[in-house]
């Protein structure tokens, strides 16, 4: 695995209408994939994200604004996946399942840094294809920029969103103001270290102003 593989659980239960070989053949050729496939129980989500820190936990299932179908009938709720991703402070959840926002939008309060849901029913045939692209990005240079990846991978018909922390966004402000508040005369600053400077104040009033637009609906 390169530079820009990212550690990545999929969970992917043996529940009818649901076909994920697509996407985890795609996700196995970027990324350092585990996959959780079979039956799946609740105790086996808990139990595999206690044994090894992810930073994405992928669902490919059957799901719905009370949260995420499991083999046999189980409901994997809102508050179990927010309790799974905390367990190793796991940063990304991707819910590749119908009618999904409400789940995102909990776990981005609970725990996540950030979500992806869909906010419509989804097609199987059709389902891999905004995570293939999200992931693609990711191992092409956007490994840790999330917004980036996805604003290059979403086509902006609707069917999905991303959710991001409040206190991420907060953190990025205090951030941004920080280094804003820095006085110029405060430190003597070579060539290269002002270049430094100017590029991370320009890719955090960049960040913000995404994030911005992102909330408000712009993307």
């Amino acid at each position: 695995m390169g530079g820009g593989a990212v550690r990545i659980l999929v969970v992917c239960p043996d529940v009818g209408g649901v076909d994920a070989i697509a996407e985890v053949r795609r996700l196995q050729v970027w990324h350092d994939i585990s996959i959780l496939n079979g039956s799946v129980s609740v105790e086996d989500v808990y139990r595999t994200c206690q044994e090894k820190a992810f930073d994405v936990i992928h669902f490919a299932a059957h799901g719905g604004p009370d949260g995420i179908m499991l083999s046999n009938g189980a409901l994997l709720t809102t508050e179990d996946i927010a309790q799974a991703l905390r367990l190793r402070e796991t940063k990304g959840l991707f819910l590749s399942a119908c009618q999904t926002g409400r789940v995102a939008s909990y776990a981005v309060r609970h725990g996540a840094q950030w979500a992806i849901s869909s906010e419509v029913d989804l097609a199987d045939e059709t389902a891999w294809k905004l995570s293939a692209a999200f992931y693609g990005h990711q191992r092409n240079g956007h490994s840790k920029d999330f917004v980036g990846a996805y604003l290059l991978a979403d086509s902006g018909d609707g069917e999905y969103a991303l959710h991001i922390s409040p206190t991420w966004v907060q953190e990025l402000q205090r951030g941004a103001a920080v280094a804003a508040a820095i006085p110029h005369n405060a430190l003597p600053l070579t060539r290269r270290e002002a270049f430094m400077w100017a590029g991370a104040l320009l890719a955090a009033s960049t960040a913000l102003a995404t994030l911005v637009n992102l909330l408000a609906g712009r993307f």
